[in-house]
């Protein structure tokens, strides 16, 4: 349930957000911001939705839901809360949970997750935010949005540093025209309090004090050991998940395993995806193989992040000739109109077979665009399905269509994805 309650928090900020620039529209608003009530609707929806998940469940004839802590202790047995439950085939959906950085002070200054933070009933002042990927992202925005001064501290020199190298770029100066701040390549060296502050020490020599503290530094599978899988003969590691096969069987015969506890791709569609796979596996003795190199993921922040298959660095890191399709939000019509012309949409081709490799947007509502290349990629496996259809004039689909027609050959990137200034040239007309 980590998702919704996330962009239900995101929509009140952009909301927020969206008032401030009222004059870019021809209207002047007083904002002020209801933090318990930005938090009461966010619950509200939370218990409509999981309600209606619940009742689903339980009103299914088919379906016995058990609560309480499971825990194998056979390879067909598992207990629960001390009831025993037989099965010749069990699923594995345990999930992740926080990953918490071995920092001295850490643990005793008391800091929030991307599980707890939700659940904050005082807006901070200061908020320090450790880690620069998508919750880092999508929470520190939000809470500046909110009122917070936000710092971010990230450990890799980019952020988001697994998605496309300029789209990593265009976040950073967004965010920091917004008014955060970020500090990259900044290595977080001791936690302590100070009085009621919270003060993150860094290699850099640069002291932080704030009256809250996010770690948001990614997420691994819950405690395997918890979960008594060497009782069942199943192999795992603690960081990286469960071990699979392509049909998403374990080492155990008759276990089957999805979603985050994979610890490969780590999104609830990832895990809508895996268990349909599993339970036709399982049940019904089909064949069926997950592909996770074409699982869509994306960011939440205002522009969104989306992203489906390689990068151009990617794609040339594995010996293919590379083109770019790209197209710029500021030529869309649709998003001047609206006034959200930040980002770009960008298609990444195998140079010599014209295979669709990828596809990277930043844009408002991004995530939705991707939808296009994510079907394109599944069908024809090239862009000739998006080049040849009849967009809606004026919506942003015309801006996916436009970076389909905009390809150019890349010939080099360097260590970092960036392209020499020539090629960068290339790549952006």
């Amino acid at each position: 349930m980590g998702c919704i309650p996330t962009k239900a928090l995101v929509r009140s900020a952009e909301a927020i957000h969206t008032a401030r620039r009222g004059a870019e529209f021809g209207f002047h608003a007083d904002v002020e911001v209801d933090f318990p009530r930005i938090v009461e609707r966010k619950n509200a929806l939370v218990a409509t939705v999981r309600g209606g998940l619940e009742r689903g469940l339980e009103q299914n004839e088919k379906v016995e839901l058990v609560r309480g802590f499971a825990r194998f202790e056979a390879p067909d047995r598992i207990s629960v809360d001390g009831r025993a439950l037989d099965s010749e085939r069990i699923i594995v959906a345990s999930g992740v949970e926080p990953h918490i950085p071995d920092i001295p002070g850490l643990a005793a200054v008391g800091f929030l997750t991307n599980e707890t933070v939700m659940d904050v009933d005082e807006l901070p002042a200061r908020l320090i935010v450790l880690g620069g990927g998508a919750e880092g992202l999508e929470f520190g925005q939000a809470f500046h949005r909110f009122g917070s001064k936000v710092t971010i501290v990230q450990r890799n020199r980019r952020l988001a540093p697994k998605e496309d190298s300029e789209i990593s770029a265009a976040i950073e100066e967004i965010l920091r025209e917004e008014g955060l701040e970020i500090l990259t390549g900044t290595v977080p060296t001791r936690v302590e309090r100070r009085g009621a502050a919270i003060v993150v020490e860094t290699d850099s020599g640069r002291t932080l004090e704030g009256d809250a503290l996010l770690v948001s530094t990614g997420r691994k599978p819950h405690q395997l050991a918890d979960l008594g899988i060497d009782a069942a003969g199943i192999e795992g590691d603690p960081e990286r998940g469960i071990t699979i096969d392509e049909e998403l069987r374990t080492t155990t015969p008759g276990v089957f395993a999805i979603g985050d506890v994979l610890g490969r791709v780590q999104h609830t569609h990832f895990a809508t995806y895996t268990a349909g796979i599993a339970v036709a596996n399982a049940l019904a003795g089909e064949h069926r193989r997950y592909s996770p190199a074409r699982v869509p993921g994306a960011i939440f922040t205002d522009p969104e992040i989306a992203s489906v298959g390689l990068t151009a660095e990617e794609a040339q890191a594995q010996g293919r000739k590379v083109k770019v399709g790209k197209q710029e939000m500021t030529k869309v019509g649709r998003a001047r109109a609206m006034g959200e012309t930040k980002g770009f949409v960008k298609f990444v081709i195998d140079g010599e077979t014209d295979e669709l490799l990828g596809m990277h947007v930043l844009a408002y509502h991004g995530a939705d665009l991707l939808a296009q290349g994510v079907i394109a990629m599944a069908g024809a496996g090239t862009l000739a399905p998006l080049t040849d259809c009849i967009c809606i004039h004026p919506t942003f689909s015309e801006g996916v269509k436009a970076a389909a027609g905009n390809l150019r050959p890349v010939e080099i990137l360097d260590a970092a994805g960036d392209l020499p200034a020539d090629a960068a040239s290339e790549r952006t007309r």
